[in-house]
């Protein structure tokens, strides 16, 4: 890592793993949940759901009958139910949407993202574990993003977001694997860019281009292996595919641009938050949240963030509609700060 392009904010270096997650206290939160005024908004989370979706391999068995889909189903049906008390302006999945690129895991997917159709946008960012899978003798049964080939562009065709309103662009015309999406709230213009896990250079290069090209926009990006738990960026990652990993989309994107201010991810288990200075001096919490290990595959847990521009903060929940719980400790509520009141 390069120190000259990196500061550590204490307050807000925010890490736990998830054997301590594991063991959590869960209780309801007394706090104001909810945007305090008609200038606040949401941006809804979805971490890991690839056990929700777990057909081919069946490791969701440890959990009992091992049909998960329920928890799935109760995150979009939360947020579909809740969009307008929360002003939810748009949703993000953090990749890992199935277990292993089964076409039935992908049908269970898009059954439970099409709730959200019409309702609240969203886009979806690609994991290793949506990427192509090859059977093998090993423990798990087959191996994981062996090739980039992947049945995510059946269920969720291009043409189809290309109708919305929200709808920027896609690295490959034909593809749905690298997209970047648009929308406004609070009289600020937001840009969501999703990467695939292990990014290629050349999309890095195709990224760069659509964040330069839209300097008023607050840049948020989305990708699927960025961060361990313990708050740092991953240097390398395994897996047949090549790209990079999340110390180099740091140095050959993130960092490069000021209106980027935000990194969301998933793929490793547990909570983190990393505050770093880019290149122009600006401050990007880059966030993980991955909840696939706890009990039942995650049981439903996810996020949002509410912009409060008044106070110049995102406040950040972790909650769980199927139980209707929140957690409260440091690494799953907190707040970031950012500047929203004056231009950036």
């Amino acid at each position: 890592m390069m120190n000259n392009l990196k500061t550590f904010f204490a307050l807000l270096f925010l890490f736990t793993p998830l054997s301590q997650l594991s063991v959590a206290v869960e209780r309801n939160c007394s706090e104001q949940k909810i945007p305090k005024n008609e200038k606040s908004f949401t941006l809804a989370v979805l971490p890991d759901t690839q056990f929700y979706c777990d057909t081919r391999l069946k490791l969701s068995k440890k959990w009992g009958n091992g049909d998960l889909r329920r928890y799935f189903f109760e995150q979009t049906r939360w947020v579909r139910d809740n969009h307008k008390r929360l002003n939810i302006a748009f949703l993000v999945h953090e990749g890992d949407i199935v277990q292993a690129d089964a076409p039935e895991e992908w049908a269970i997917a898009k059954e439970a993202m099409s709730i959200l159709d019409g309702k609240v946008p969203y886009c979806l960012c690609l994991g290793n574990h949506d990427m192509g899978f090859q059977k093998s003798n090993n423990k798990y049964g087959g191996d994981i993003a062996v090739n980039r080939t992947t049945h995510f562009n059946k269920y969720f065709p291009r043409e189809k977001y290309a109708k919305t309103k929200e709808f920027g662009g896609t690295f490959d015309p034909k593809r749905h694997d690298n997209s970047w999406y648009h929308f406004e709230a609070s009289g600020m213009k937001f840009l969501i860019v999703s990467l695939e896990c292990k990014p290629r250079d050349e999309v890095l290069n195709w990224a760069n281009k659509v964040v330069a090209n839209n300097p008023d926009h607050r840049v948020i990006v989305l990708t699927h292996a960025y961060m361990r738990a313990n708050g740092k960026r991953f240097d390398k990652l395994g897996y047949k595919i090549t790209g990079n990993a999340g110390e180099a989309i740091w140095q050959k994107l993130v960092s490069k641009h000021k209106n980027v201010f935000m990194v969301l991810c998933g793929h490793a288990s547990g909570e983190a938050v990393l505050s770093s200075k880019g290149d122009h001096g600006n401050q990007v919490h880059q966030v993980l949240s991955d909840y696939q290990n706890l009990h039942n595959g995650g049981e439903s847990w996810l996020r949002y963030m509410v912009f409060e521009p008044s106070e110049n903060k995102i406040k950040v929940y972790t909650y769980n509609p199927a139980l209707d719980k929140f957690r409260n400790q440091p690494s799953s509520r907190f707040d970031l700060q950012y500047q929203m009141t004056t231009d950036f």
